[in-house]
């Protein structure tokens, strides 16, 4: 195909608004409270760019403001992301989709807001959160994160409290994120839950072979369960040099041939943002403590999004699995559980 051709295609397929259901925007929001219009000309022209329609906007708590801020600043975050339009419900959705504007849903990284009070969740819902996970890499009061290694996280599951956050979510009406949570944790909540579940941020471990990432067996257990896996920018190979975007599909391909197209999705989580405003020393923590991230160089914000469009052109697949890759699936699950 010729270059106009395929940009023509990319044009079309991307017409329709691509979803990213994790993106760490409230922190930055907050960090950057006292500059006006962050939003606006910091992140709109890269949405706008990348034809970015639905995102998942993380509110997710730093270990500084443990333990005594993570309510207030978890509110506070809340609160900044409505300067865009947030989305409750699939309705909602979809009318940010029609409109052309740049919707929102409000999820949570890790349940640290909460501290162990079950009514809490309600009153994050009310301010508009629709989807939770319970962990990040470290241990709260619902359960243990997966580590950036290939072992050694807590062997046990879900706290009471987990397992009640669970069970209430699907009450509720809160989709339940399966990203960061350990493998012990991971099946326990498969076992304690009916509706579809999402990983909104994840790699195949048969790629970079970490605990934060899934296996096989945790792939499938999604599948089984019509949920949706996001595909994420970050971990996609242990080494710099084959962090790329050609490796980035490749996760994608073996998450499909495991479990269809149906279940594949986008979970960005672009981090190069915010890494390259740390100093060295935080970076240096990070890979102690965590890991190094490795950015794949045509993929690092949302402005790069027809990057992914065009290359999945380029690898053959059709218009119909590109299209749910970028926002039919994760809609199909919106529609159901919103």
């Amino acid at each position: 195909m010729s270059h106009v051709s395929i940009e023509q295609r990319v044009d079309q397929l991307q017409a329709g608004g691509v979803i990213d259901m994790h993106f760490d925007l409230p922190m930055d929001l907050y960090e950057k409270r006292a500059q006006p219009n962050i939003l606006a000309t910091e992140f709109l022209p890269e949405f706008e760019t990348g034809g970015m329609g639905i995102i998942g906007a993380a509110i997710y708590i730093e270990d500084r403001y443990l333990p005594d801020d993570g309510l207030q600043i978890g509110l506070t975050e809340a609160d900044q992301s409505k300067r865009c339009v947030v989305c409750r419900t699939h309705k909602e959705i979809s009318r940010a989709l029609e409109s052309k504007k740049i919707g929102f849903v409000i999820t949570m990284e890790g349940v640290e807001p909460l501290g162990d009070d079950l009514d809490l969740l309600r009153a994050f819902y009310e301010l508009g959160v629709r989807a939770i996970g319970l962990t990040h890499a470290r241990t709260n009061a619902a359960g243990h994160g997966g580590i950036f290694a290939a072992g050694g996280s807590s062997p046990e599951g879900l706290t009471p409290f987990g397992c009640d956050l669970v069970r209430e979510c699907e009450k509720l009406g809160v989709i339940v994120d399966l990203a960061h949570i350990n493998p012990a944790g991971f099946k326990e909540i498969v076992d304690l839950t009916t509706k579809p579940l999402i990983v909104s941020h994840t790699n195949a471990r048969k790629f970079y072979d970490v605990e934060r990432n899934i296996s096989d067996e945790q792939i499938k257990m999604i599948g089984e369960r019509r949920g949706v896996i996001g595909v994420n920018s970050v971990l996609v190979s242990p080494e710099q040099e084959t962090s790329t975007l050609d490796c980035y599909v490749d996760h994608i391909q073996h998450i499909a041939d495991l479990i269809g197209i149906d279940c594949v999705g986008i979970g960005f989580d672009f981090f190069e943002f915010i890494y390259r405003q740390w100093p060295e020393s935080k970076k240096k923590w990070m890979a102690e403590k965590l890991t190094t991230p490795h950015f794949i160089p045509d993929l690092t914000n949302h402005s790069h999004a027809r990057n992914l469009t065009r290359k999945l052109i380029e690898r053959g697949f059709s218009d119909d699995d590109i299209e749910k890759l970028l926002r039919g699936n994760w809609l199909r699950v919106f529609k159901e559980l919103l």
